[in-house]
């Protein structure tokens, strides 16, 4: 039996009323971090939260925080929270539905006069998503203690156009100090981003632990030529090479069956130009499985393979490690909370292991995490026709309260 019931038809209207910052005409989102709607999105929530009387915070990272007092003004602080940044011609539930779930956690609250123990914050952490600026899980990153704000202000997107300046012109370059010292633990509710859940007609994904990740950028530089006057034989040609590459990184994931992961999703061509022969190609390499030892492997055949591209195409190849985040295992006890949460609203669910990665992995460094995941349709996900039901959306809302309450009274 639960302890509080959450208002499913009010988290629709939230998640809906939302979508609007960024909509697409295909039914998506385009909501780029520290983007104008990033800005309007932040907005909503945070008017939304000081409705409901809550403290607002927000550090130089433009990582917000919205806090609803407890009972002990001594006891650390309950977390919740995820991200409202989405990737080019993305969907509109992944990052967005835990903050509307953590914002109805808090309506729910107020809606009985609950009081907690503890303080119950949300966070709505900046760049998630690196689609817009590296590295991704940025705000949470710099909370967690793994960049300076000085660092991370000055990275630039395609434009050239700073992190800093933008986080200003949206109104989300803060001053606050928030330290993960004032937390308890965190829990991010999440869309599954897989196919797992609805394809065994399960209702929670009681999350584990998250797959280790490595993003390598590379770049391959040829010479530039006409393109009707160069001859074929002796041209250089940089995305010639980076084909070749490509082709490898795929083979790379195959070759560790099951739970191989290698992708490039990104891939910038200069002077890109129907008439000259590409001179340079800048490409993102990733790679993902739950084993480290798998990842040294992957990384050893890339290496490998940058070698034999250099020398059979006679280009430079330069690769920079942008990111290695490790495997994480989430904290036994919360991982059991959520098992005994959902087990008391009567969902069915199953331990199982996420293969993105969350904000959740870098807080796991410094107070105890977990996830929780809900289905999403065909487990598409980063995609404009991203889906989930009114009804998975409660569900996992319902078992978020449950958690907190649980743990609340621990």
């Amino acid at each position: 039996m639960t302890r509080l019931q959450i208002n499913s038809a009010r988290l629709w209207k939230s998640l809906t009323e939302i979508s609007v910052f960024g909509a697409t005409p295909a039914g998506g989102l385009h909501r780029l971090a520290a983007s104008k709607e990033d800005g309007q999105a932040r907005d909503y929530v945070v008017a939304a939260a000081r409705e409901l009387g809550c403290t607002i915070r927000t550090d130089a990272l433009g990582n917000t925080f919205m806090r609803r007092a407890g009972t002990d003004s001594y006891a650390k602080a309950i977390l919740v929270g995820s991200h409202l940044d989405s990737q080019p011609l993305g969907g509109k539930y992944d990052g967005i539905y835990g903050v509307m779930a953590g914002l109805e956690l808090l309506r729910a609250l107020n809606d009985t006069n609950t009081e907690t123990k503890h303080a119950i914050e949300v966070a709505v952490w900046t760049n998630e998503e690196g689609a817009r600026f590296a590295p991704a899980m940025m705000g949470a990153a710099y909370f967690a203690g793994k960049f300076t704000a000085e660092e991370l202000l000055i990275r630039k997107d395609v434009d050239g156009i700073e992190l800093g300046k933008s986080l200003t012109e949206i109104g989300y370059a803060g001053t606050d100090t928030i330290s993960p010292s004032e937390h308890k633990a965190y829990l991010e509710i999440h869309i599954e981003q897989g196919p797992i859940l609805q394809d065994e007609n399960l209702q929670i994904g009681v999350v584990t632990l998250v797959q280790g990740m490595r993003w390598f950028r590379v770049g391959i530089t040829g010479q530039s030529g006409h393109t009707g006057t160069y001859p074929m034989e002796t041209r250089r040609d940089a995305l010639v090479a980076a084909s070749h590459l490509i082709k490898a990184v795929q083979q790379i994931g195959l070759d560790q069956p099951l739970t191989g992961r290698a992708t490039v999703g990104h891939i910038v061509v200069t002077p890109n130009s129907p008439n000259v022969i590409p001179g340079h190609v800048e490409l993102m390499v990733e790679f993902r499985n739950p084993e480290v030892a798998v990842l040294d492997v992957m990384t050893a055949s890339l290496n490998q393979a940058l070698k034999e591209t250099a020398d059979k195409y006679g280009v430079e190849v330069v690769s920079k490690q942008e990111l290695d985040s490790a495997t994480i295992n989430f904290t036994q006890e919360l991982v059991d909370l959520v098992e005994q949460a959902a087990a008391a609203c009567g969902k069915t669910s199953k331990r199982m292991i996420s293969g993105a990665g969350h904000d959740a992995c870098q807080l796991s460094a410094v107070m105890p995490t977990t996830m929780i995941f809900i289905p999403c349709d065909k487990g598409i996900s980063h995609a404009e026709n991203e889906a989930i039901t009114q009804e998975w959306a409660a569900d996992g809302a319902q078992v978020l309260v449950e958690t907190v309450l649980a743990f609340d009274s621990k």
